[in-house]
């Protein structure tokens, strides 16, 4: 069974026939969902500041819907290197989404180079900072030191459903149900400065990953509501 399942995580075929098949089922369950979104104001503020892109960050057990939280704007997404992440991108792709392949392991500098090129651009970026592998709901540093060398702003999104499954995964993955209410809540930025030393570093990394878990409790709170 796995011999099987490694061929066809190589076939085109078979990745081009996951990657359509992967996007009608999203679109499907994003047009069954009454999603509403809290918080946009403070991407906003930022985003009017003309060549401003900014930087996402959720968490990777939430990234199923993240495509529809920031509708219409250029957007590059950091997807790993494993097999699973080339039927990611081609998901992507169909709703008009860039992504690069790397991580904060294996290819972290070839992803850093490219979401920093994705930046110079006029891109916003989008990160889960605690995939690949975990653990759930740490931020790894990857993501304060691309803030660190753009100088952009980190926005915090969190979603949540009225009802959903928490899948068996190292991530908890959620899926929300069918015809569920959905929302996403938009945090306060964090904001690292070039100069920023070491301290500053894990201090604004601690900031993020607090804020990322508020905007995820505030999310489910209100999505049950």
């Amino acid at each position: 069974m796995r011999g099987l399942l490694r061929r066809l995580r190589r076939s085109r075929a078979a990745l081009a026939a996951g990657g359509w098949i992967g996007a009608a089922a999203l679109w499907l369950l994003r047009r069954s969902l009454r999603l509403r979104v809290v918080g946009r104001e403070w991407a906003d503020a930022f985003d009017a500041q003309k060549g401003r892109p900014l930087i996402f960050a959720f968490w990777h057990g939430r990234l199923l819907m993240m495509p529809f939280s920031w509708p219409g704007r250029p957007v590059t997404v950091l997807v790993s290197r494993h097999a699973d992440g080339e039927v990611i991108s081609r998901i992507l792709r169909r709703f008009g989404i860039r992504s690069v392949r790397g991580s904060t392991f294996r290819g972290a500098h070839g992803g850093l180079r490219a979401m920093l090129r994705a930046y110079r651009e006029g891109s916003h970026l989008a990160i889960a900072p605690d995939g690949p592998r975990g653990p759930r709901g740490r931020v790894q540093l990857g993501i304060i030191e691309l803030a660190r060398r753009t100088g952009a702003p980190v926005i915090p999104i969190g979603f949540g459903a009225s009802g959903g499954w928490f899948l068996p995964t190292w991530d908890r993955f959620f899926l929300p149900r069918p015809f569920a209410r959905g929302l996403f809540v938009f945090g306060e930025a964090v904001v690292i400065p070039p100069g920023s030393d070491r301290p500053a570093l894990e201090a604004a990394r601690a900031d993020l990953e607090r804020r990322l878990h508020a905007v995820t409790a505030a999310a489910d709170a209100g999505g049950r509501a």
